[in-house]
């Protein structure tokens, strides 16, 4: 049974010392007894310790503070103060009371105690009716002032019950009361859900479409909090509002810069504007984990250079690129500078878009400083115009297909009427405003806490990456393995002085930027002639190696499948969000806990036991060897694990995915194009030993991490290229390993053969 949302809490907080008897013990019982007669919820904390956790773990309307200390005492406590800093970082703005026997509260001599105090009663004189009173009354300010705007008015909206006659048609949930599959609906999702969706002729809350009312002071409020001129909420994901700005920006046959990195709704905005692409390609190390772009690859020299030799491009008639897009940050985790790349791709054009789908917090963060796109003080901003987008869902606080688009305004800027005409267009007509909602109050939270959130989310991965890499250091003194977390092994402690990392503090490692950064002379991160100060490593993106690479890249003797290690971790419900051959990712984010936290490496450590001891399938994976019993019956967990290994010395698909990636295949014609071939059915499913010299009707994405291989319009060149080559090690891995297979969007498997979409031969 949930709450009652309208419950007023508050925290009760009893000095360390406090004796149990004593006429202060007992008023504050009275007060106490006086707000619970006033329907208010009582949370009791008997030390400042247990405050501090019951502060960071649920909310609360008001914190009354009971002092038990003389006034020589209270000179020079810090608790008191040091309670009051975590409130004010995680619920800004909450009323506090100060309760302390008269004497004390007229001679306190803590200054900055009382600064931070909002009332002071006396024990000795003040009556629990009239504290109780002020105190509920000053929640009830407070509360008023809680919710962000469009979450406000949606739920004083809700409060009118209304009788509607419009969509939707369940009525606020009613319609789905009468039969039992709808009832059951009803009962799991709670009647709030319901009584708030509602249809868009509701004026009382404005116009999604038209940014008007409640929705135009969310949007002004999340402008605000998160650095830009203007933002607009989103939806249907970013994959919607990524394709909004580039048909706010782009006509049929503009040039536009586009990041191979790319989510696969640029290419759809490519599909939508019939643009012509210029290609940047990012590195990517020995582990398949994607790097940056060159900078060279962005100076305006090159990028001429690309648009002269390009087959699309060079034929344009306006030689200048109308847009970029780059996306920052990559899904390994590494975020560019993000001013160099604003300079850099300033030169070749003047809208710039940085896809921050996994990287909507950064602004909340000192650590993250000068490497995300909403910098700083928009009133600051020259250049460029630059869009970022925000998946608010992904490790914000929002539902499913909530995003952002935020906008600074520069250089041809696209005026509101003109970009609201793209927003319409990719926007439903009958929005759902619990995602809408979802979005505001992620604003909110951030915007009021941000840096608290995103610290504790930080500090709780550099607690997992230094508690793998101690566990790493001690397997490797007795001559075994473990897994390896990916990051710098020798950092800057606080003082200056170099240290291993997993001895330094975990202050130095949540606060010092450099510790992230990919310096140059560096080993550890993979990436061969990076330039200074271009790209750090976001701390809460986790990835842990596993044995089987050298440090050259180069296969070792032996080595611990990380497909393994997943499909272990999954039956216990870990779900990574990342496997490559020797890489396992994990993203930490709000929702993740401590217990959490420490389960995962328990589990890992389960993982290598059963592992070392070749514990039977049957007993660790049982639901693998029932679905394929005449492959994995019998079989010990290390004996599939050398299978799988012997299978990646003898193939290398990860090797051959990076050359794919690393390589753009020839293009033949625009994404546009191709895909209108898809529409008039000029097309054939081709299977992958006949790709050689075939030209793609739609891109082929494999998953992880869903970049587009190849694009639409693009040719799979000849039968050694590495595009067919990794798909014929897909269909090699698949058939050895059933149970294990890839999803490789694009490509439809058929009697263990892929087959692509490819545009026919007459129609080119």
């Amino acid at each position: 049974m949930s709450k009652n949302i309208n419950t007023l809490r508050t925290l009760v907080v009893y000095s360390a010392n406090a004796e149990k008897n004593n006429f202060a013990s007992r008023a504050t019982a009275e007060l106490v007894a006086e707000l619970q007669s006033r329907a208010v919820e009582i949370v009791a904390a008997e030390s400042i310790e247990d405050a501090k956790a019951i502060i960071m773990a649920s909310q609360v309307d008001s914190l009354v503070l009971t002092l038990e200390k003389t006034a020589e005492e209270m000179k020079t406590s810090t608790e008191e103060l040091e309670l009051l800093a975590v409130l004010a970082k995680r619920q800004k703005d909450v009323p506090v009371f100060l309760l302390a026997e008269r004497a004390k509260t007229s001679i306190i001599d803590n200054r900055k105690l009382m600064e931070r105090v909002d009332e002071c009663y006396s024990v000795l004189e003040d009556t629990a009716d009239f504290v109780g009173g002020r105190i509920q009354a000053s929640m009830l300010r407070y509360r008023e002032n809680l919710l962000p705007p469009f979450m406000k008015a949606m739920v004083k909206y809700n409060d009118v019950h209304e009788y509607s006659w419009s969509a939707p048609g369940h009525q606020g949930g009613i319609g789905f009361t009468k039969t039992p599959a709808g009832n059951q609906f009803y009962q799991f999702f709670g009647e709030n859900l319901f009584r708030t969706d509602m249809g868009i002729e509701r004026a009382a809350l404005g116009s999604l479409l038209d940014h008007t009312g409640a929705f135009k002071d969310s949007e002004v409020e999340a402008a605000n909090v998160f650095g830009a001129h203007e933002s607009y909420s989103g939806i249907v994901g970013t994959s919607g509002s990524n394709r909004t700005i580039f048909q706010a920006c782009v006509k049929d046959d503009d040039i536009v810069i586009c990041d191979r990195n790319c989510h696969k709704s640029i290419e759809q905005g490519l599909i939508l504007t019939g643009a012509r692409p210029v290609y940047l390609t990012p590195t990517r190390n020995s582990y398949g984990i994607i790097g940056p772009i060159s900078k060279t690859q962005m100076s305006a020299a090159s990028i001429n250079d690309k648009i002269e030799a390009g087959i699309l491009t060079s034929v344009a008639k306006d030689k200048k690129p109308k847009y970029a897009v780059v996306t920052n940050c990559t899904y390994d985790g590494l975020c560019y500078n993000s001013e160099e790349v604003e300079a850099l791709l300033g030169e070749s054009s003047n809208r710039i878009h940085m896809d921050e789908a996994w990287f909507g917090y950064a602004r909340f963060n000192p650590i993250y400083k000068g490497h995300f796109a909403m910098r700083g003080n928009p009133a600051d901003h020259e250049g460029p115009t630059v869009f970022a987008t925000h998946s608010t869902h992904k490790l914000l606080n929002a539902l499913s297909q909530s995003s952002y688009i935020h906008v600074r305004n520069g250089r041809d800027a696209v005026d509101f009427e003109r970009f609201n005409q793209a927003y319409m267009m990719h926007t439903s007509t009958s929005p759902l405003y619990a995602i809408t909602a979802s979005n505001d109050v992620a604003t909110r939270m951030m915007g009021e806490s941000g840096e608290s959130l995103t610290q504790e989310v930080i500090e709780d991965a550099v607690v997992f990456r230094q508690n793998i890499g101690q566990l790493f250091n001690e397997y490797q003194a007795e001559n075994d393995w473990f897994f390896k977390p990916w990051n710098a092994e020798t950092v800057t402690e606080m003082d200056g002085s170099k240290v291993p990392f997993v001895e330094a503090s975990v202050e130095a490692l949540s606060t010092i930027q450099d510790n992230w950064i990919l310096h140059p002379e560096d080993k550890w991160h993979g990436f061969d002639d990076m330039p200074a100060d271009w790209c750090m490593l976001d701390p809460i993106k986790v990835s842990l190696l596993t044995p089987g690479l050298a440090d050259d890249g180069s296969l070792l003797e032996s080595g611990v499948p990380a497909a393994l290690v997943t499909a272990y971790l999954t039956r216990f419900g870990i779900v990574p969000t990342r496997t490559t051959d020797f890489q396992v990712m994990f993203l930490f984010s709000m929702g993740v806990t401590k217990g959490k936290r420490d389960t995962l490496i328990n589990t890992l450590l389960s993982f290598k036991r059963h592992y070392d001891a070749n514990t039977l399938l049957d007993n660790v994976l049982p639901e693998l060897v029932a679905s394929n019993p005449e492959v994995y019956k019998g079989l010990g967990m290390r004996d599939l694990g050398e299978q799988m290994f012997e299978y990646l010395v003898k193939h290398n698909p990860g090797q051959i995915l990076n050359v794919a990636y690393s390589t753009l295949p020839e293009i033949k014609i625009k994404p546009r194009d191709a895909y209108q071939h898809i529409v008039a059915n000029d097309v054939e499913s081709v299977p992958s030993n006949k790709l050689a010299g075939r030209v793609a009707a739609h891109s082929v994405i494999p998953y992880p991490p869903g970049i587009p291989m190849i694009m639409g319009g693009e040719c799979f060149g000849n039968e050694d290229s590495p595009q067919i080559q990794y798909l014929m090690a897909l269909e090699a891995w698949d058939a050895k390993f059933p149970g294990f297979e890839h999803e490789t969007e694009g490509a439809e498997e058929e009697d263990g053969i892929f087959h692509v979409l490819c545009i026919k031969e007459s129609a080119l």
